[in-house]
């Protein structure tokens, strides 16, 4: 069979299998995405599929390059839709940055266009150079397939039908159709280590094997297969863990867990992680750091991620989400005013018995409301005092959550903390009453 024939054979099965029906092509005018291109208009109408292009504007001749694939699309009559990178960084590095833009942008054309489905243009040697460079940098088995032939994109999907042939192939296919296409020479600068992996390690790989690319096909596939079985087994472990998600915040019970030891726990996590947080970057060392907390026999415990992302352990209860340190709070709070506190309003009413959260048998001359400090006592039975430190942990409030603790005071006594203190649960009632509202914002 001819690599055209086959080629052709073989995106069409792609592409019938996951139900492709209108297509929207990435096309940076090298020579795999053209043929890709050239194969997809054997197979639909051109209405049926367009060509998308992001100019990143990173070299001279990018413009060039933009205005080759657009003078090709309009004059095969293929809609044909660019934009040029802004190169805002944020805070990612320069690769990144342009990877963020490049697929938000396919993206958006992908929902603004009624498109259900992305192809982009890698080969096997993608795929190779990809699991070797996620071996050098990481060994994360999740990273390791993080090129899969299809996932979930844009309100669609995603395909990467070539994933199966050669770099070789592909060329061959466009010297035997008379493809024009961009040859970007940056490629065989040894800059970067994908660069250094393509030109310099693979080429000797390959004459100790001429099978090589195969073969790291199949090491993917059955990595994958193996990642699905593990997966199903951690859905098990998942059901019995009470996991819960909202507004971006994932908390469960870690009793399951505990019973995983180490490298099975860094699977775990790390599978976790991929299908329930993926916008939270994790490296193995956090990996180890977080199982370190898990097994240990200390209650409460936090390991810091990216972009003020926190695992946090409470006793047997762990919770993943973004916190935003804020600084102790202190407020002169006069009654019956309301005041804004650590994201939450706070006011303090005089009332009668009926409806007071306590009592006292004095008015106050100051009162206060702060989060904790050294040194806070609890007012209990027979005027003895307990810290405020031991009360939280009798209550196994979590470490992390007690700097925020609302803390009223009337002349320097605790006389309320928000869920676990209250005085007049201690001292008898008084004859002025008060009620307090503390709502979140």
């Amino acid at each position: 069979m001819s690599i055209e024939i086959d080629l052709i054979a073989k995106v069409k099965h792609v592409l019938k299998q996951n139900h492709a029906k209108r297509i929207l092509i990435a096309v940076s005018g090298g020579v795999d995405s053209m043929v890709l291109t050239d194969v997809i208009s054997k197979i639909y109408a051109k209405s049926d599929f367009a060509v998308v292009n992001v100019d990143h504007d990173l070299r001279p001749e990018s413009k060039n390059e933009v205005k080759f694939v657009a003078d090709y699309c309009h004059g095969k009559g293929i809609d044909f839709y660019t934009t040029k990178w802004n190169k805002s960084f944020g805070d990612l590095g320069m690769e990144a940055a342009a990877r963020k833009f490049r697929y938000g942008y396919f993206e958006k054309i992908m929902k603004d266009h009624k498109f259900d489905t992305l192809l982009t243009a890698h080969h096997a040697n993608d795929l190779a150079e990809n699991i070797l460079m996620k071996l050098i940098r990481s060994g994360n088995v999740y990273e390791i397939t993080s090129l899969k032939s299809r996932r979930s994109f844009g309100g669609g999907q995603l395909l990467r039908p070539l994933l199966s042939f050669s770099k070789l192939e592909l060329k061959s296919y466009a010297k035997k159709n008379k493809l024009d296409h961009i040859q970007d020479e940056t490629n065989f600068e040894n800059i970067t280590m994908r660069n250094r992996l393509r030109n310099n390690i693979f080429p000797q790989l390959e004459t100790e094997n001429g099978q090589l690319l195969k073969h790291f096909g199949l090491f993917d596939r059955q990595l994958n297969a193996l990642i699905d079985i593990s997966i199903g087994k951690f859905l098990e472990i998942e059901r019995n863990m009470d996991l819960k998600e909202s507004n971006s915040v994932l908390s469960g019970n870690l009793s399951r867990v505990d019973k995983l030891d180490v490298d099975q726990q860094t699977l775990f996590w790390g599978s976790l992680f991929t299908r329930k947080l993926p916008e939270v970057s994790v490296s193995n060392k956090q990996i180890q750091q977080l199982i370190e907390v898990v097994l240990s026999e200390k209650p409460n415990a936090t390991v810091d991620l990216e972009n003020n992302w926190k695992f946090i352990r409470s006793y047997s209860e762990f919770e993943v989400k973004q916190v935003f340190e804020t600084k102790q709070t202190e407020l002169k709070v006069e009654l019956n005013k309301r005041y804004k506190f650590n994201n939450h309003w706070f006011e303090l009413i005089e009332t009668d018995e009926s409806d007071a959260t306590f009592s006292v048998e004095r008015m106050p001359k100051q009162i206060i409301l702060r989060t904790r400090r050294s040194g806070d006592k609890l007012t209990i039975k027979d005027l003895k005092h307990q810290k405020l430190g031991k009360r939280f942990i009798n209550e196994k409030i979590p470490e992390i959550k007690r700097d925020n603790f609302p803390i009223l005071l009337f002349d320097n006594e605790v006389v309320w903390v928000e869920k676990i203190y209250n005085i007049s649960d201690y001292l008898k009632t008084g004859k002025i009453f008060f009620k307090i509202q503390f709502d979140e914002v």
